[in-house]
Protein backbone atom coordinates (compact mmCIF):
# COMPACT_ATOMS: atom_id res chain seq x y z
CA UNK A 1 0.00 0.00 0.00
CA UNK A 2 2.75 2.66 0.77
CA UNK A 3 4.87 1.46 -2.02
CA UNK A 4 1.80 2.12 -3.98
CA UNK A 5 0.99 5.83 -2.59
CA UNK A 6 4.69 6.71 -2.83
CA UNK A 7 4.76 5.66 -6.97
CA UNK A 8 1.61 7.40 -7.14
CA UNK A 9 3.56 10.83 -5.93
CA UNK A 10 5.98 10.38 -8.08
CA UNK A 11 3.32 9.88 -10.85
CA UNK A 12 1.60 13.64 -9.33
CA UNK A 13 5.29 15.02 -8.80
CA UNK A 14 6.25 14.33 -12.26
CA UNK A 15 2.93 15.29 -14.21
CA UNK A 16 2.59 18.57 -12.48
CA UNK A 17 6.09 19.59 -12.60
CA UNK A 18 5.67 22.10 -15.89
CA UNK A 19 2.67 23.06 -14.22
CA UNK A 20 4.33 24.02 -11.17
CA UNK A 21 7.28 25.80 -12.83
CA UNK A 22 5.01 27.64 -15.16
CA UNK A 23 2.60 29.00 -12.16
CA UNK A 24 5.64 29.68 -10.43
CA UNK A 25 7.23 31.88 -13.39
CA UNK A 26 3.85 33.70 -13.87
CA UNK A 27 3.91 34.42 -10.21
CA UNK A 28 6.70 36.37 -10.35
CA UNK A 29 5.70 37.93 -13.49
CA UNK A 30 2.65 39.06 -11.95
CA UNK A 31 4.86 40.71 -8.93
CA UNK A 32 7.42 42.34 -11.13
CA UNK A 33 4.53 43.87 -13.46
CA UNK A 34 2.87 45.09 -10.32
CA UNK A 35 5.46 46.24 -8.50
CA UNK A 36 7.20 47.48 -11.57
CA UNK A 37 3.94 49.42 -12.71
CA UNK A 38 3.53 50.86 -8.81
CA UNK A 39 7.50 51.87 -8.73
CA UNK A 40 7.20 53.84 -12.39
CA UNK A 41 4.34 55.49 -11.64
CA UNK A 42 5.71 56.58 -8.25
CA UNK A 43 8.85 57.73 -10.21
CA UNK A 44 6.72 59.36 -13.38
CA UNK A 45 4.78 61.25 -10.26
CA UNK A 46 7.96 62.66 -9.05
CA UNK A 47 9.79 62.81 -12.09
CA UNK A 48 7.42 64.87 -13.47
CA UNK A 49 7.05 67.50 -9.93
CA UNK A 50 10.46 67.85 -10.03
CA UNK A 51 10.67 68.87 -13.75
CA UNK A 52 7.60 71.22 -13.40
CA UNK A 53 9.44 72.81 -10.34
CA UNK A 54 13.23 72.87 -12.40
CA UNK A 55 10.50 74.67 -15.86
CA UNK A 56 9.00 76.83 -13.41
CA UNK A 57 12.61 78.10 -11.77
CA UNK A 58 14.03 77.96 -15.12
CA UNK A 59 11.47 80.47 -16.46
CA UNK A 60 11.43 82.73 -13.12
CA UNK A 61 15.65 82.98 -14.13
CA UNK A 62 14.38 84.05 -17.52
CA UNK A 63 12.08 86.68 -16.59
CA UNK A 64 14.50 87.82 -14.02
CA UNK A 65 17.53 87.80 -16.36
CA UNK A 66 15.58 89.68 -19.19
CA UNK A 67 14.22 92.06 -17.19
CA UNK A 68 17.47 93.01 -15.65
CA UNK A 69 19.19 93.42 -18.91
CA UNK A 70 15.69 95.53 -19.88
CA UNK A 71 17.04 98.02 -16.47
CA UNK A 72 20.22 98.41 -17.95
CA UNK A 73 19.37 99.80 -21.80
CA UNK A 74 16.29 101.62 -20.48
CA UNK A 75 16.26 104.88 -18.19
CA UNK A 76 14.14 105.01 -15.56
CA UNK A 77 10.43 105.69 -16.16
CA UNK A 78 7.61 103.91 -17.80
CA UNK A 79 8.19 101.67 -21.32
CA UNK A 80 5.54 103.16 -23.62
CA UNK A 81 4.95 101.80 -26.64
CA UNK A 82 6.67 103.51 -29.76
CA UNK A 83 9.70 105.12 -27.79
CA UNK A 84 12.91 104.80 -27.59
CA UNK A 85 12.80 103.19 -24.58
CA UNK A 86 10.11 100.51 -25.97
CA UNK A 87 13.00 99.91 -28.85
CA UNK A 88 15.14 98.72 -26.59
CA UNK A 89 13.24 96.37 -24.55
CA UNK A 90 11.37 95.39 -27.94
CA UNK A 91 14.80 94.16 -29.63
CA UNK A 92 15.99 92.61 -26.39
CA UNK A 93 12.54 90.65 -26.88
CA UNK A 94 13.69 89.15 -30.47
CA UNK A 95 16.85 88.35 -29.47
CA UNK A 96 16.77 86.65 -26.49
CA UNK A 97 17.54 83.67 -25.79
CA UNK A 98 14.95 80.52 -24.48
CA UNK A 99 14.50 76.93 -23.88
CA UNK A 100 13.20 75.10 -26.96
CA UNK A 101 9.56 75.85 -26.60
CA UNK A 102 9.19 79.07 -24.31
CA UNK A 103 8.06 82.01 -24.59
CA UNK A 104 8.40 85.42 -23.83
CA UNK A 105 6.38 88.41 -23.74
CA UNK A 106 6.13 91.67 -21.99
CA UNK A 107 3.10 93.33 -20.21
CA UNK A 108 2.22 96.96 -20.09
CA UNK A 109 0.44 98.28 -17.23
CA UNK A 110 -2.92 97.55 -18.26
CA UNK A 111 -2.37 93.90 -19.01
CA UNK A 112 -2.00 94.07 -22.64
CA UNK A 113 1.17 92.84 -24.68
CA UNK A 114 3.56 95.49 -24.97
CA UNK A 115 6.86 93.58 -26.16
CA UNK A 116 6.61 90.51 -28.12
CA UNK A 117 9.49 88.65 -30.46
CA UNK A 118 7.26 88.50 -33.22
CA UNK A 119 5.55 91.88 -32.60
CA UNK A 120 6.87 93.95 -35.49
CA UNK A 121 5.60 91.00 -38.02
CA UNK A 122 2.55 90.66 -36.07
CA UNK A 123 1.25 94.10 -35.20
CA UNK A 124 -2.08 93.12 -33.71
CA UNK A 125 -0.51 91.31 -30.96
CA UNK A 126 -0.53 94.94 -29.27
CA UNK A 127 -4.66 94.65 -29.05
CA UNK A 128 -4.26 91.33 -26.72
CA UNK A 129 -5.20 91.89 -23.72
CA UNK A 130 -3.92 89.27 -21.08
CA UNK A 131 -5.56 91.16 -18.14
CA UNK A 132 -8.45 88.74 -17.49
CA UNK A 133 -6.45 85.88 -18.18
CA UNK A 134 -7.01 83.50 -15.36
CA UNK A 135 -3.40 82.15 -13.89
CA UNK A 136 -3.57 79.27 -11.16
CA UNK A 137 -0.08 80.53 -8.56
CA UNK A 138 1.71 77.66 -7.15
CA UNK A 139 0.77 74.17 -7.83
CA UNK A 140 -2.28 74.30 -5.31
CA UNK A 141 -2.86 77.70 -5.23
CA UNK A 142 -6.06 79.61 -6.22
CA UNK A 143 -6.68 80.96 -9.38
CA UNK A 144 -6.19 84.60 -9.82
CA UNK A 145 -6.63 87.12 -12.73
CA UNK A 146 -3.03 87.78 -14.69
CA UNK A 147 -3.84 91.67 -14.32
CA UNK A 148 -4.46 91.25 -10.23
CA UNK A 149 -0.98 89.66 -9.73
CA UNK A 150 0.64 92.43 -7.58
CA UNK A 151 3.34 90.34 -6.23
CA UNK A 152 7.06 91.23 -8.10
CA UNK A 153 7.32 87.72 -8.71
CA UNK A 154 5.44 84.50 -9.19
CA UNK A 155 5.16 81.34 -11.17
CA UNK A 156 1.82 78.98 -11.39
CA UNK A 157 0.14 77.63 -14.70
CA UNK A 158 -2.72 78.46 -16.78
CA UNK A 159 -4.33 77.70 -20.02
CA UNK A 160 -4.02 79.48 -22.82
CA UNK A 161 -4.61 79.11 -26.77
CA UNK A 162 -1.81 76.80 -26.99
CA UNK A 163 -2.73 74.50 -24.22
CA UNK A 164 -1.74 74.38 -20.78
CA UNK A 165 1.98 76.19 -19.64
CA UNK A 166 3.67 76.68 -16.75
CA UNK A 167 4.16 80.70 -16.31
CA UNK A 168 6.66 82.65 -14.71
CA UNK A 169 5.90 86.57 -13.85
CA UNK A 170 8.37 89.47 -12.80
CA UNK A 171 7.02 92.86 -12.58
CA UNK A 172 9.11 96.08 -12.73
CA UNK A 173 6.40 98.71 -10.93
CA UNK A 174 9.28 102.02 -12.54
CA UNK A 175 9.34 100.97 -15.91
CA UNK A 176 5.52 99.97 -15.78
CA UNK A 177 5.96 96.31 -17.31
CA UNK A 178 5.65 93.10 -16.32
CA UNK A 179 8.20 89.79 -18.18
CA UNK A 180 6.11 87.09 -18.55
CA UNK A 181 7.84 83.73 -19.61
CA UNK A 182 6.01 80.48 -20.02
CA UNK A 183 6.21 77.04 -21.29
CA UNK A 184 3.65 74.65 -22.84
CA UNK A 185 2.91 71.61 -20.30
CA UNK A 186 3.11 69.48 -23.09
CA UNK A 187 6.89 70.10 -23.53
CA UNK A 188 7.16 70.02 -19.71
CA UNK A 189 5.57 66.05 -19.61
CA UNK A 190 7.56 65.29 -22.63
CA UNK A 191 10.68 66.11 -20.71
CA UNK A 192 9.31 64.00 -17.98
CA UNK A 193 8.22 60.86 -20.52
CA UNK A 194 12.00 61.07 -21.85
CA UNK A 195 13.05 60.85 -18.26
CA UNK A 196 10.75 58.10 -16.84
CA UNK A 197 11.26 56.82 -20.41
CA UNK A 198 14.86 56.00 -20.06
CA UNK A 199 13.77 54.88 -16.41
CA UNK A 200 10.99 52.27 -18.06
CA UNK A 201 13.47 50.83 -20.51
CA UNK A 202 16.05 49.81 -17.47
CA UNK A 203 12.85 48.86 -15.30
CA UNK A 204 12.32 46.42 -18.34
CA UNK A 205 15.32 45.52 -18.67
CA UNK A 206 16.24 44.39 -15.21
CA UNK A 207 12.40 42.96 -14.95
CA UNK A 208 13.28 41.02 -18.07
CA UNK A 209 16.76 39.40 -16.36
CA UNK A 210 14.93 39.43 -12.48
CA UNK A 211 12.82 36.67 -14.44
CA UNK A 212 14.96 35.31 -16.18
CA UNK A 213 17.46 34.58 -13.33
CA UNK A 214 13.95 33.63 -11.22
CA UNK A 215 13.08 31.09 -13.87
CA UNK A 216 16.78 29.75 -14.47
CA UNK A 217 17.14 29.56 -10.53
CA UNK A 218 13.32 27.80 -10.07
CA UNK A 219 13.85 25.46 -13.07
CA UNK A 220 17.80 24.95 -10.74
CA UNK A 221 16.26 24.32 -7.38
CA UNK A 222 13.16 22.31 -8.98
CA UNK A 223 15.51 20.02 -10.51
CA UNK A 224 17.14 19.77 -7.46
CA UNK A 225 14.34 19.71 -5.46
CA UNK A 226 13.32 16.62 -7.73
CA UNK A 227 16.40 14.98 -7.49
CA UNK A 228 16.53 15.21 -3.87
CA UNK A 229 12.24 13.85 -3.77
CA UNK A 230 13.05 11.15 -5.86
CA UNK A 231 16.08 9.54 -3.90
CA UNK A 232 13.81 10.07 -0.99
CA UNK A 233 10.91 8.00 -2.79
CA UNK A 234 13.98 5.27 -3.78
CA UNK A 235 14.44 5.02 -0.38
CA UNK A 236 11.17 4.84 0.85
CA UNK A 237 10.29 2.41 -1.43
CA UNK A 238 13.39 0.46 -0.96
CA UNK A 239 12.62 0.43 2.84
CA UNK A 240 8.84 0.05 2.25
CA UNK A 241 9.84 -3.03 0.52
CA UNK A 242 12.14 -4.45 2.89
CA UNK A 243 10.35 -4.06 5.83
CA UNK A 244 7.54 -6.03 3.62
CA UNK A 245 10.19 -8.67 2.68
CA UNK A 246 11.04 -8.79 6.58
CA UNK A 247 7.53 -9.13 7.85
CA UNK A 248 6.57 -11.26 5.49
CA UNK A 249 9.51 -13.64 5.85
CA UNK A 250 8.48 -13.65 9.69
CA UNK A 251 4.80 -14.48 8.65
CA UNK A 252 6.10 -17.17 6.02
CA UNK A 253 8.09 -18.65 9.19
CA UNK A 254 5.07 -18.33 11.48
CA UNK A 255 3.03 -20.05 9.22
CA UNK A 256 5.34 -22.85 8.17
CA UNK A 257 6.49 -23.09 11.98
CA UNK A 258 2.69 -24.05 13.32
CA UNK A 259 2.07 -25.98 10.21
CA UNK A 260 5.43 -28.09 11.01
CA UNK A 261 4.20 -28.16 14.64
CA UNK A 262 0.90 -30.10 13.48
CA UNK A 263 2.66 -32.21 11.11
CA UNK A 264 4.88 -33.90 13.32
CA UNK A 265 1.99 -35.42 15.24
CA UNK A 266 1.67 -38.10 12.38
CA UNK A 267 4.41 -37.41 10.12
CA UNK A 268 7.82 -38.60 10.09
CA UNK A 269 10.43 -35.65 11.98
CA UNK A 270 11.77 -35.44 8.41
CA UNK A 271 10.72 -32.92 5.92
CA UNK A 272 7.61 -34.05 5.21
CA UNK A 273 6.02 -30.33 4.47
CA UNK A 274 9.40 -29.35 2.52
CA UNK A 275 8.71 -32.05 -0.07
CA UNK A 276 4.55 -30.73 -0.51
CA UNK A 277 5.82 -27.44 -0.58
CA UNK A 278 8.29 -28.17 -3.78
CA UNK A 279 5.65 -31.14 -5.16
CA UNK A 280 3.05 -28.40 -5.23
CA UNK A 281 5.64 -25.63 -6.73
CA UNK A 282 6.79 -28.00 -9.60
CA UNK A 283 3.20 -28.91 -10.50
CA UNK A 284 2.31 -25.06 -11.09
CA UNK A 285 5.02 -23.92 -12.88
CA UNK A 286 4.71 -26.92 -15.14
CA UNK A 287 0.85 -26.04 -15.26
CA UNK A 288 1.83 -22.13 -16.04
CA UNK A 289 1.31 -22.90 -19.98
CA UNK A 290 -2.28 -24.11 -19.19
CA UNK A 291 -3.75 -22.10 -16.50
CA UNK A 292 -3.29 -18.34 -17.10
CA UNK A 293 -3.50 -17.59 -13.17
CA UNK A 294 -0.62 -19.51 -12.89
CA UNK A 295 2.75 -16.51 -12.68
CA UNK A 296 5.40 -16.45 -10.19
CA UNK A 297 3.59 -14.66 -7.32
CA UNK A 298 0.97 -17.37 -7.22
CA UNK A 299 3.61 -20.39 -7.37
CA UNK A 300 5.40 -18.32 -4.11
CA UNK A 301 1.60 -18.16 -2.44
CA UNK A 302 0.92 -22.22 -3.08
CA UNK A 303 4.22 -23.16 -1.82
CA UNK A 304 3.43 -21.71 1.14
CA UNK A 305 0.10 -22.34 1.63
CA UNK A 306 0.61 -26.04 0.48
CA UNK A 307 1.96 -26.52 4.21
CA UNK A 308 -1.25 -25.50 5.99
CA UNK A 309 -3.13 -28.17 4.18
CA UNK A 310 -3.34 -30.78 6.93
CA UNK A 311 -3.34 -27.99 9.83
CA UNK A 312 -6.80 -28.99 11.02
CA UNK A 313 -5.09 -32.41 12.16
CA UNK A 314 -4.07 -30.72 15.06
CA UNK A 315 -7.99 -31.04 16.41
CA UNK A 316 -7.95 -34.99 15.87
CA UNK A 317 -7.50 -37.33 18.52
CA UNK A 318 -4.88 -39.22 18.88
CA UNK A 319 -6.29 -42.03 19.19
CA UNK A 320 -7.44 -42.03 15.52
CA UNK A 321 -5.03 -40.13 13.90
CA UNK A 322 -2.30 -42.12 14.92
CA UNK A 323 -4.25 -45.79 14.81
CA UNK A 324 -1.69 -48.43 13.25
CA UNK A 325 -4.56 -50.06 11.33
CA UNK A 326 -7.35 -48.80 9.35
CA UNK A 327 -10.55 -46.31 10.70
CA UNK A 328 -13.71 -47.76 11.50
CA UNK A 329 -16.88 -45.37 9.09
CA UNK A 330 -17.35 -43.62 13.11
CA UNK A 331 -13.42 -42.89 12.90
CA UNK A 332 -12.98 -42.08 9.36
CA UNK A 333 -15.87 -39.07 10.20
CA UNK A 334 -13.65 -38.00 12.77
CA UNK A 335 -11.13 -38.04 10.85
CA UNK A 336 -12.38 -36.14 7.48
CA UNK A 337 -13.44 -33.09 10.01
CA UNK A 338 -9.54 -31.75 9.97
CA UNK A 339 -10.34 -30.11 6.70
CA UNK A 340 -12.78 -28.26 7.92
CA UNK A 341 -10.82 -27.33 11.56
CA UNK A 342 -7.87 -25.97 9.18
CA UNK A 343 -10.12 -24.18 6.83
CA UNK A 344 -12.03 -22.38 9.91
CA UNK A 345 -8.31 -21.87 11.88
CA UNK A 346 -7.32 -19.94 8.95
CA UNK A 347 -10.62 -18.15 8.70
CA UNK A 348 -10.42 -17.25 12.17
CA UNK A 349 -7.08 -15.57 11.27
CA UNK A 350 -8.45 -13.78 8.11
CA UNK A 351 -10.64 -12.33 10.40
CA UNK A 352 -8.33 -10.54 12.33
CA UNK A 353 -5.42 -9.79 9.90
CA UNK A 354 -8.16 -8.80 6.96
CA UNK A 355 -8.29 -10.29 3.41
CA UNK A 356 -4.74 -11.68 2.54
CA UNK A 357 -4.69 -14.31 -1.16
CA UNK A 358 -2.24 -16.38 0.93
CA UNK A 359 -5.00 -17.03 3.50
CA UNK A 360 -7.03 -17.12 1.05
CA UNK A 361 -5.13 -20.02 -0.85
CA UNK A 362 -4.54 -21.52 2.12
CA UNK A 363 -8.18 -21.71 3.39
CA UNK A 364 -8.78 -23.04 -0.62
CA UNK A 365 -6.19 -26.30 -0.37
CA UNK A 366 -7.05 -26.88 3.45
CA UNK A 367 -10.85 -27.73 2.66
CA UNK A 368 -10.73 -28.79 -0.46
CA UNK A 369 -7.56 -31.27 -0.99
CA UNK A 370 -9.57 -34.06 -0.31
CA UNK A 371 -11.89 -33.85 -2.66
CA UNK A 372 -11.73 -35.82 -5.87
CA UNK A 373 -11.70 -35.12 -9.43
CA UNK A 374 -14.96 -37.76 -9.92
CA UNK A 375 -16.88 -35.72 -7.14
CA UNK A 376 -16.61 -38.29 -4.80
CA UNK A 377 -14.27 -36.76 -2.31
CA UNK A 378 -14.86 -35.10 0.70
CA UNK A 379 -15.95 -32.40 2.76
CA UNK A 380 -18.52 -31.37 -0.31
CA UNK A 381 -17.87 -33.69 -2.91
CA UNK A 382 -17.01 -31.31 -5.20
CA UNK A 383 -16.58 -32.58 -9.11
CA UNK A 384 -14.25 -31.89 -11.75
CA UNK A 385 -13.08 -27.61 -11.84
CA UNK A 386 -15.37 -27.14 -8.84
CA UNK A 387 -12.73 -27.66 -6.59
CA UNK A 388 -9.96 -24.79 -6.13
CA UNK A 389 -7.11 -25.20 -9.13
CA UNK A 390 -4.53 -24.52 -5.83
CA UNK A 391 -6.37 -27.81 -3.83
CA UNK A 392 -6.37 -30.00 -6.89
CA UNK A 393 -2.69 -29.62 -7.55
CA UNK A 394 -1.84 -30.14 -3.66
CA UNK A 395 -3.95 -33.44 -3.54
CA UNK A 396 -1.77 -34.81 -6.13
CA UNK A 397 1.52 -33.98 -4.41
CA UNK A 398 0.20 -35.03 -0.74
CA UNK A 399 -0.50 -38.15 -2.26
CA UNK A 400 2.74 -39.12 -3.80
CA UNK A 401 4.52 -37.87 -0.51
CA UNK A 402 1.85 -40.31 1.32
CA UNK A 403 2.87 -43.03 -1.07
CA UNK A 404 6.43 -42.46 -0.75
CA UNK A 405 6.39 -42.16 3.18
CA UNK A 406 6.92 -44.80 5.77
CA UNK A 407 4.05 -44.62 7.87
CA UNK A 408 2.69 -46.60 11.32
CA UNK A 409 0.75 -48.44 9.24
CA UNK A 410 2.28 -48.81 5.71
CA UNK A 411 5.37 -48.92 4.32
CA UNK A 412 6.99 -46.77 1.52
CA UNK A 413 6.62 -47.08 -2.34
CA UNK A 414 9.13 -46.31 -4.44
CA UNK A 415 8.75 -43.87 -7.22
CA UNK A 416 7.78 -46.18 -9.87
CA UNK A 417 4.97 -47.82 -8.00
CA UNK A 418 3.52 -44.18 -7.01
CA UNK A 419 3.78 -43.23 -10.23
CA UNK A 420 1.31 -46.21 -11.45
CA UNK A 421 -1.16 -45.45 -9.00
CA UNK A 422 -1.43 -41.49 -9.73
CA UNK A 423 -1.96 -42.48 -13.30
CA UNK A 424 -3.98 -45.45 -12.59
CA UNK A 425 -5.98 -42.39 -10.78
CA UNK A 426 -6.38 -40.31 -13.48
CA UNK A 427 -9.70 -38.24 -14.05
CA UNK A 428 -11.13 -40.00 -10.98
CA UNK A 429 -8.82 -38.98 -8.01
CA UNK A 430 -6.80 -36.56 -9.63
CA UNK A 431 -7.97 -33.87 -12.52
CA UNK A 432 -5.98 -35.35 -15.97
CA UNK A 433 -4.00 -32.37 -16.98
CA UNK A 434 -2.52 -32.01 -13.48
CA UNK A 435 -1.85 -36.36 -13.36
CA UNK A 436 -0.15 -35.34 -16.76
CA UNK A 437 1.85 -32.48 -15.97
CA UNK A 438 3.08 -34.86 -12.78
CA UNK A 439 4.29 -37.38 -15.84
CA UNK A 440 6.10 -34.53 -17.11
CA UNK A 441 8.37 -33.72 -14.30
CA UNK A 442 8.18 -36.96 -12.62
CA UNK A 443 11.64 -37.13 -12.40
CA UNK A 444 11.91 -34.01 -10.54
CA UNK A 445 9.60 -35.57 -8.15
CA UNK A 446 11.98 -38.39 -7.69
CA UNK A 447 14.83 -36.38 -6.89
CA UNK A 448 13.28 -33.79 -4.57
CA UNK A 449 12.25 -37.28 -2.82
CA UNK A 450 15.91 -38.24 -2.65
CA UNK A 451 16.69 -35.04 -1.76
CA UNK A 452 14.40 -34.39 1.10
CA UNK A 453 14.44 -38.20 2.55
CA UNK A 454 13.34 -37.91 6.10
CA UNK A 455 15.64 -38.60 8.59
CA UNK A 456 14.14 -41.32 10.21
CA UNK A 457 11.07 -43.90 8.90
CA UNK A 458 8.98 -42.81 11.76
CA UNK A 459 8.57 -41.20 14.91
CA UNK A 460 10.05 -42.16 17.42
CA UNK A 461 8.26 -45.23 19.36
CA UNK A 462 5.46 -45.25 16.43
CA UNK A 463 7.79 -47.84 14.73
CA UNK A 464 7.81 -49.83 17.60
CA UNK A 465 4.29 -50.60 16.99
CA UNK A 466 3.78 -50.57 13.19
CA UNK A 467 2.31 -53.22 11.54
CA UNK A 468 3.28 -52.14 7.96
CA UNK A 469 2.03 -53.60 4.67
CA UNK A 470 2.66 -52.47 0.98
CA UNK A 471 -0.24 -50.02 0.23
CA UNK A 472 -2.29 -50.24 -3.11
CA UNK A 473 -4.34 -48.56 -5.42
CA UNK A 474 -7.64 -49.44 -2.92
CA UNK A 475 -5.01 -47.14 -0.52
CA UNK A 476 -4.92 -44.34 -1.88
CA UNK A 477 -7.15 -42.27 -0.10
CA UNK A 478 -6.60 -43.30 3.08
CA UNK A 479 -2.46 -42.63 2.51
CA UNK A 480 -3.55 -39.15 2.23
Amino acid sequence: MQVRMALRFKEIRFRHRGTLLAATIALQALVLGVGGWAVLSSIRAGVTERVEESVLAECRRDAENFLALARQSVPRGPVVDGTPAWERVQSHAESFSLPIGAQLLVLGPDGRVLCHPEMRLEPALRKVDLSEQLVRLGRDGELAKLGDVSAPSAVGVYDFMAGRSMIALVTDRDLGITVVVHQPEAGTMAAAGHVTGKVLVWAAASGVLLLGITILGSAIMLRKYDHALSRLVRQLEQEVERRTRHGLAIRNGLIFGLAKLADYRDSDTGRHLERICTYSALLARELAKEFPEIDDDWIDRLRLASSMHDIGKVGIPDSILLKPGGLTREERAVMEQHVLIGADTLIAIRRRVGDDDLLNMGIQVALGHHERYDGAGYPFGLKGDQAPLAARIVALADMYDALTSKRVYKDAMTHEQARAVIRAARGAHFDPRIVDAFERVHRAFDETRAELAPDHDVTGAFALHASAKVIGPEDVSKAA
